[in-house]
């Protein structure tokens, strides 16, 4: 090569292969991680999720399992949500010293016009949770010690992601000391699958605070559909019981009700409206009424946008000239109460046929209408009445004072949830040294009775919890625990004494029958027992005043 000639850079490269490629890997790999940031940077992720949940494919995407650092579960989260979410996260960051969790699972990101379920229906769910929780801790209610933390677990719309939240629970059980799940939201296969696993693989109680489907207790994987779930209990009656109190409802009004239509839903997957459909159909049965059943299917599976209360306007406007047929004097509507409002538009809309006013009854998942819409414009043209037998309800102990026992268990749970003084003695709440601040609920949030329910779930897993320290020692005793609340060691609850059967299955729980008014508001039209007799204060020595003494 003659001299002074240069050779260019890049053919030197030529003369050291191997080192040119490690420099040329080198570079690209700078320019990969370094691109990934710019880009994470240019253009942030949808949705991010924090310790403990994992994003859901497809749209519209959400965080599901365990909310260990109170992160948002969808990236519009209602400001209600975010700010109970808040209200849990500086509660949690209080609980000092040996702790335990309670777990609150639930659809948490549920999307309009696909779930049955609104924000609306969560709200009570997780302040009743809260409010079980902050009277653990800062009242003497339900001991004092160990202190309780509180945690959000989400399924996903329509519970499509229970096995990512059921992995969760059990990752962070140990860590966090997870003593119970509660909660479960709606009586779907998917709720069901998700309390056996918990059962089958973490062993600690799963308290379902309403949970209404008769099978909902049964393990899906007995062929024979008999064997329990050991670690199941719930809060709520059964659909028998709340189909009994129906029917005990429906007996005492005047004029006499002879004629009567069961508006049934056959969706699969679904034992609320299942086992309600079943006992309606057996249970209304008079000998001087005749009954007709009229089915309908609801949407099993539906993208979003696709229009369920659409889809079921057709069903029901179909089903119209039949429902005029068997003019009946009363319907019972064994569906889910957000298709109530497809139901209620259908009948007001349609065609008159000589039925002046039409009586609807419906189970306890019509407190998802009471602030519907359209079913409150049916309500206000005289065309139908709406009333529900509620899980519980406000107004259910009745106002005279002091009242029952049932009565001030109530009335201390009242001044916990809004932080007023208690309605009938008028004093403030009597709190532990070093309290947090009162809590600040609606009472308006009482009406659908899910924030009593879900309260005496979270009060019933604290108290088996601080028996002995079992919930931090050892999660596992818990189980056994919780069956030896009945009788004389029934538990105080907003919705009546706490009492367990060998099923999990509550005993001797009143059920209110509530009418939805025009403007949204409700009120208690009776109280049905279905199963026992009156029960509202603990047994005296030697007496039989409560179930299963």
């Amino acid at each position: 090569m003659p001299a002074g000639v240069r050779i260019p850079r890049f053919l030197r490269w030529r003369r050291h292969p191997v080192v040119s490629v490690i420099v040329i890997l080198l570079v690209l790999a700078g320019a990969v991680v370094g691109g990934e940031r710019l880009y994470g940077i240019l253009f942030p992720p949808e949705l991010s999720c924090g310790k403990g949940m994992t994003a859901t494919t497809g749209k519209p995407r959400a965080c599901v399992g365990v909310n260990i650092e109170g992160k948002p579960f969808t990236k519009n989260d209602p400001d209600r949500m975010r700010a109970l979410q808040k209200e849990i996260n500086a509660a949690n960051d209080a609980v000092t010293g040996e702790s335990t969790s309670v777990v609150l699972m639930l659809n948490l990101s549920p999307v309009h016009d696909v779930d049955t379920l609104t924000y609306e229906s969560l709200y009570h769910n997780i302040e009743g949770a809260i409010t079980a929780v902050w009277r653990a801790n800062n009242t003497a209610a339900y001991g004092s010690r160990p202190g309780v933390k509180l945690y959000l677990a989400n399924m996903g719309s329509r519970y499509g992601a229970w096995q990512q939240a059921v992995d969760s629970v059990e990752q962070h059980a140990g860590p966090e000391r997870i003593s119970a799940v509660v909660g479960l939201g709606q009586s779907t296969d998917q709720t069901r699958q998700a309390a056996a696993a918990i059962s089958s693989r973490l062993h600690i109680p799963v308290i379902g605070s309403t949970v209404t489907g008769n099978s909902m207790n049964l393990d899906p994987a007995d062929p024979a559909g008999k064997k329990l779930i050991p670690d199941m209990f719930r809060v709520s009656p059964t659909n028998t019981d709340t189909v009994i109190a129906a029917n005990q409802y429906v007996s005492g009004l005047k004029p006499a009700v002879t004629s009567m239509a069961v508006i049934a839903d056959g969706v699969e997957g679904d034992d609320y409206t299942a086992s309600l459909a079943a006992e309606a159909k057996v249970r209304f049965q008079a000998p001087d009424r005749t009954l007709t059943v009229l089915p309908y299917t609801s949407p099993r599976d539906m993208p979003s946008g696709a229009g369920r209360s659409d889809y079921l306007v057709q069903q029901f406007t179909l089903m119209h000239a039949n429902l005029c047929q068997a003019a009946p004097s009363a319907v019972y509507f064994a569906g889910r109460g957000r298709d109530l409002g497809a139901f209620v538009q259908t009948w007001v809309q349609g065609a008159p046929c000589g039925i002046g006013q039409l009586h609807i009854l419906a189970g306890d998942d019509a407190s998802e209408a009471i602030r519907d819409d359209v079913v409150l414009k049916g309500i206000a043209s005289g065309r139908v009445t709406v009333a529900f037998t509620a899980l519980a309800s406000p107004e259910e102990w009745g106002s005279e004072c002091p009242g029952t026992d049932a009565k001030r268990n109530y009335d201390q749970f009242w001044s916990a949830f809004t932080g007023r003084p208690d309605p009938c003695t008028q004093q403030p709440l009597a709190t532990t040294q070093g309290a947090r601040p009162p809590l600040s609920f609606d009472p308006a949030s009482l009406a659908s009775g899910q924030a009593m329910l879900t309260h005496d779930a979270v009060a019933a897993a604290v108290s088996a919890a601080r028996r002995e320290g079992a919930g931090v020692k050892n999660p596992g005793l818990l189980t056994g625990i919780l069956h030896q609340f009945y009788c004389a060691q029934m538990l105080p609850g907003a919705s009546g004494w706490l009492s367990f059967g060998n099923d999990g299955n509550p005993v001797g729980k009143p059920i209110p029958v509530v009418r939805i008014n025009a403007d949204g508001t409700t009120k208690t039209a009776t109280l049905t027992w279905p199963s026992s007799a009156p029960n509202v204060s603990l047994p005296q020595r030697g007496g039989t005043g409560a179930p299963g003494c």
